[in-house]
């Protein structure tokens, strides 16, 4: 697990292609902040016992985390981690994860659909305010999920640094843009 915190995973099924969350059970749609966490204390209580796939706390300080949550509350949906990766001209995405009650393996009822999708678009949005024409690089966590972001996002299989190594540039990346839609906060 220590080498997969390192080097980071992904592992983030994308369930629907929403602009913004969607509440499973009346279908009303919510509208979302993303945000910056500055204080690596605040990841304290993101904790992988508690659901939210790694303990937060532990995420390298070259990555940036940030929080995507409801507008109405700033009540948080789902974190992920993204690193500025100079050497690749991309945005690494190092982790994503929906919050415990937003992942399907961990509830029968997900509160929130639309989750996973807008990570990968806040990626996608780093890498263009660095300069990267909106190219992202991550590493899936297995060969189901790889080709889940090929057919779903547009992804392209690279493979150099892990089996299941993909990027997602050009239109695809932009298209998420597209669908997407959330505040910075």
């Amino acid at each position: 697990m220590n080498d997969t915190l390192n080097s980071g995973c992904v592992d983030i099924w994308l369930d629907e292609i929403v602009p913004c969350l969607k509440d499973i059970q009346t279908g009303e749609i919510k509208e979302t902040v993303v945000f910056k966490i500055e204080s690596r204390s605040f990841l304290r209580k993101f904790k992988e016992k508690d659901g939210w796939g790694i303990n937060w706390i532990d995420v390298p300080k070259e990555v940036e985390v940030y929080a995507l949550a409801l507008k109405e509350n700033n009540e948080i949906q789902g974190l992920v981690g993204v690193r500025n990766d100079v050497d690749a001209h991309a945005a690494y995405l190092h982790w994503a994860c929906a919050a415990p009650h937003n992942n399907k393996t961990l509830t029968e009822s997900p509160k929130y659909s639309g989750v996973g999708g807008h990570l990968f678009a806040v990626a996608v949005d780093r890498s263009l305010a660095w300069g990267y024409e909106g190219t992202v690089h991550g590493f899936a966590l297995n060969k189901k999920l790889l080709n889940h972001y090929i057919e779903v996002l547009g992804a392209s299989y690279l493979g150099a640094l892990h089996p299941y190594q993909f990027y997602i540039d050009g239109e695809a990346s932009l298209k998420l843009l597209e669908v997407y839609t959330y505040e910075w906060n």
